[in-house]
């Protein structure tokens, strides 16, 4: 999901209040979120020490409270929990979204913020979506960790409240696992290498730093891939598809063979995207971006301060 000056429309998720407080926005949600908040708590409980970790904890080096339990909601989409000005969230992890901590526009006035700038939402392909508003909160509690006031960015959608992008990690690596639940974060520096998982180095962008992009490969043709857990579903663009000659469906582009490294992946149902926009001084254009539709298929290690992406071998 885009969620930067240069942002796609956000598509329609879980998210709610998690948990009790003084102030609620129950009468907001429009999810099962008492179950989203029950599942955390499970999870909680199940990544206690006692709860035999999986082996990538060790490989790379996390300790325990480096190990974030997460909720996959609505639409595949990983949830961590957040707490603002004492209200309780569970809001996706949008490895896409490269402003910041984004709320509602009613959770932005339901918290009284005081508006000190404003900025433009744009889409992938740079049309002017929305000219949106700047905050400031008290205090900001993500994954249990305290940071204290934070910037918070309006959000322009009718029933999520808010994004969590990978800046608010304060990371210098992170591991998401859909399978296990869990979100590891860490500051150490990674191993040289770790048993079954390939590098693959990071292509950089300067107007977005904590991208994620990747070289790789549609039916044989190079291609410059966003990794974007805000995504539901993998996105491809149109140009590509009528120069590849792929089948298009009443469900969307059929993929035959999508690469990463020596993984490979089959796709009945890719959205056409145009993503030129996102940052238009890469040397080349981003064409595909895969979702959690994809992305919750395999464990993932993003290391931003060495520029790699570490993914399974195929075996």
């Amino acid at each position: 999901m885009r969620l930067n000056n240069q942002s796609d429309s956000p598509k329609r998720l879980a998210g709610g209040p998690l948990g009790t407080s003084s102030e609620t926005i129950a009468s907001r949600a429009r999810f099962h979120l008492p179950f989203l908040f029950s599942a955390l708590l499970v999870l909680v409980t199940a990544c206690a020490p006692s709860r035999t970790a999986p082996s990538w904890t060790k490989d790379f080096g996390y300790s325990a409270s480096e190990l974030n339990a997460i909720v996959i909601g609505e639409y595949g989409f990983p949830y961590v929990p957040v707490r603002i000005n004492g209200v309780n969230l569970i809001l996706p992890f949008d490895t896409g979204n490269m402003v910041g901590l984004s709320i509602s526009s009613s959770l932005f006035d339901e918290l009284g913020l005081v508006v000190l700038d404003t900025y433009q939402r744009r889409n992938s392909a740079g049309d002017l979506v929305a000219t949106l508003r700047v905050g400031r909160s008290s205090a900001v509690t993500i994954l249990g960790r305290d940071k204290g006031p934070t910037t918070l960015y309006e959000f322009d959608h009718p029933s999520l409240p808010g994004l969590v992008g990978p800046s608010s990690l304060s990371a210098r690596h992170f591991t998401v696992d859909y399978s296990s639940n869990l979100l590891g974060t860490g500051s150490s520096e990674l191993p040289d290498a770790v048993d079954g998982f390939q590098q693959i180095p990071l292509v950089r962008s300067t107007r977005h730093p904590l991208l994620i992009l990747v070289v790789g490969a549609i039916e044989g043709q190079h291609v410059l891939i966003e990794l974007d857990t805000g995504k539901s579903r993998t996105v491809i663009n149109p140009a590509l598809v009528s120069s590849l000659g792929l089948a298009r469906t009443s469900s969307g582009v059929e993929i035959g063979n999508l690469e990463i490294g020596d993984l490979s992946f089959s796709i009945q149902n890719a959205k056409e995207v145009d993503q030129s926009a996102i940052d238009p001084g890469l040397a080349e254009p981003i064409l595909v971006g895969i979702g959690s539709d994809i992305l919750s298929t395999f464990i993932w290690t993003v290391d931003y301060e060495s520029g790699t992406l570490w993914i399974p071998e195929r075996r």
